[in-house]
């Protein structure tokens, strides 16, 4: 069973990563649909995962939740600190938003609604000025959730991304508290 519900929105739930989420997250992130779209290319066993835990999903400068729908898992959503460190990002108030959900709730808008409240609270709660995130530009569905939410596509990585046997851009986008603001 998932923690205490952090965040409700229409569809899903936020909840705390609690240990006893790892198999999922290990069970997901080993499926292909998933760690080929996020460029993630190394199988995670159960130390790698426990590690993942420990070292990732449990730091104090990030904000890692659980996607749940009907206190099942179908997802997760984070805010990480940025490429460029805890103090440049603590002077620059931003964060990276980093999402997935399982292959087999696709497409039903829990992507969407977790993402959106993850958003909400980076700026509303945390004070936050700017989100970024990156994805490949074979990823369609990811590029129309990030810009149903308002961000903007920023700049072009070209080929810097190795997917399925082919290079592929990285699209990077961004989105400022006053241009969410003015989506509301």
């Amino acid at each position: 069973m998932p923690g205490p519900v952090f965040l409700e929105g229409d569809t899903v739930t936020l909840r705390p990563v609690e240990e006893e989420d790892i198999e999922f997250i290990q069970g997901v992130m080993n499926d292909p649909t998933v760690w080929r779209p996020a460029l993630d290319i190394n199988p995670m066993n159960d130390n790698l995962a426990a590690e993942f835990f420990e070292d990732v999903l449990t730091t104090e400068g990030d904000v890692h939740c659980l996607v749940c729908h009907d206190d099942d898992p179908v997802g997760h959503v984070s805010l990480s600190e940025s490429q460029y460190g805890p103090t440049e990002t603590s002077r620059a108030r931003s964060a990276e938003l980093g999402y997935w959900i399982a292959p087999e709730h696709h497409g039903q808008g829990y992507g969407s609604d977790a993402a959106a409240l993850i958003v909400e609270y980076a700026f509303t709660d945390r004070n936050l000025r700017r989100l970024s995130a990156h994805v490949g530009d074979f990823n369609d569905a990811s590029i129309a959730l990030l810009e149903s939410l308002g961000f903007e596509h920023e700049g072009t990585q070209r080929e810097a991304a190795w997917y399925q046997g082919e290079y592929y851009d990285t699209l990077w986008y961004g989105l400022l508290r006053s241009e969410w603001q003015n989506t509301e």
